[in-house]
């Protein structure tokens, strides 16, 4: 077990070495302007990208204030509507002022479904959508208000018809009582009792002018108390009259009756825009309470987004300064080093010491290099090795001679002897 474990260790070690002398081997063949431009092009292609993160991260930024600045437009959108509601209000109704304020109201729709296609995040969904609804409620609202006071109108137009009616009825009584013979003790009291319905029937319709003018509970009470002490003062007028003038105390009596039906149908218009502008008001604050909350997502959307792209391009910094550091450091030794040998080997050669041969397998210009210094150097060998081998025969040569010459010389030596 021991050993398959060691077996496996050294595998894994040699593998590793094998792949990093692989690698070395593989880049230390590359040319050594390939080198250079792979080092300034990684350089290059950092900084392209960190332009392309910073172009990123001013889009996201530009995308953000565009977000928020429809959100401020919607909410001058509002304000304007709620502008011409207002004025609306101030004139009763009127009908230029209501095609203003519809005016108003669908630009402020446009602007809000325009939100809805330029808003793509999902955290903004919900309260788009809430805003979606609490507009159409709004809608809703104005429209309602828009019938109460047309029915207002209508109600108005009724009680002046009918108050005119009343009116027309009672002088037409004090007329009838005027052409009854001025000795006829009933006369004065007739006369009396005609004109106190006519001073009620003034009464009334100034109360209920005060009303109509300014709807409150104080002008309210006044107007439907002056009217039911006129309705009830009909049954003394019936009374006294009799059979006489009868048609013209139901006339007087029916237009008084329509009048009181008109002033409630006002205070039932009246209360119905009541309620509507609650609403109003109340749906208008959930409209400004929801783009506040929109504009505070944009403002945190826009916080996280700043903080995203300066920390992306810290990382992009950090990470060029790191390969650049890396690549300056792997190239200046895929350079450097290689120069350092051939300066030994040349250092070697020129002391003299050419009996070191190393395996080059670089096959750049510096690989190349070395290449042609060891074949100077084994050339530089050979020939030396040449010159050697010359002395030694040129040497071996003389020493032959020179006992050629002292042989020469003693066989001489001895011919002189002998003669």
């Amino acid at each position: 077990m021991l050993s398959i474990k060691t077996n496996l260790g050294s595998f894994v070690a040699h593998k590793k070495a094998f792949s990093g002398d692989f690698m070395n081997s593989r880049f230390a063949n590359i040319s050594v302007n390939m080198k250079l431009a792979l080092g300034f092009g990684t350089v290059l292609f950092f900084t392209a990208v960190l332009a392309l993160v910073g172009w990123t991260s001013l889009d996201k930024l530009i995308y953000r204030t565009d977000r928020i600045g429809d959100i401020t437009r919607l909410s001058d959108n509002l304000t304007t509507l709620r502008i011409a509601r207002l004025q609306y209000m101030l004139t009763d109704g009127d009908e230029t002022a209501a095609q203003n304020m519809q005016g108003k109201l669908d630009v402020f729709k446009a602007q809000q479904q325009s939100l809805l296609v330029s808003f793509n995040n999902p955290v903004n969904l919900k309260p788009l959508r809430e805003l979606a609804d609490v507009t159409r409620d709004y809608e809703a609202s104005l429209n309602s208000m828009r019938a109460a006071y047309q029915a207002g109108a209508n109600v108005r137009n009724e009680m002046t018809a009918n108050g005119t009616a009343a009116m027309q009825a009672v002088e037409s009584l004090n007329n009838a009582v005027m052409q009854i013979d001025p000795s006829d003790p009933a006369r004065f009291d007739l006369a009396q009792l005609a004109n106190s319905a006519r001073q009620d029937l003034v009464l009334v319709r100034y109360e209920v002018r005060g009303y109509t003018g300014n709807p409150n509970d104080k002008t309210e009470t006044a107007a439907f108390q002056q009217l039911d002490s006129a309705i009830s003062h009909l049954d003394r007028l019936k009374a006294a009259f009799g059979t006489a003038n009868r048609e013209q105390i139901a006339q007087f009596e029916s237009a008084l009756r329509n009048y009181r039906s008109s002033v409630d149908a006002f205070k039932a218009t009246t209360q119905t825009a009541a309620s509507v502008r609650k609403d109003l008001t109340t749906q208008g604050a959930t409209i400004v309470k929801l783009g506040e909350e929109l504009y505070g997502l944009q403002m945190q959307m826009g916080k996280e987004d700043t903080a995203h792209a300066r920390s992306l391009q810290m990382g992009c910094v950090v990470l060029v300064m790191l390969l650049g550091i890396l690549a300056a450091v792997v190239i200046t030794r895929q350079i450097t080093r290689p120069l350092r040998d051939t300066l030994a080997i040349v250092e070697r050669i020129a002391s003299g010491d050419l009996t070191h041969t190393e395996a080059v397998t670089r096959r750049d210009e510096l690989g190349v290099l070395q290449q042609g210094i060891q074949r100077m150097g084994t050339t530089l060998r050979e020939l030396i090795s040449g010159i050697r081998d010359g002395v030694t025969q040129i040497a071996s040569a003389a020493e032959e001679l020179s006992a050629v010459t002292e042989q020469t010389s003693a066989g001489v030596n001895s011919q002189k002897v002998e003669t």
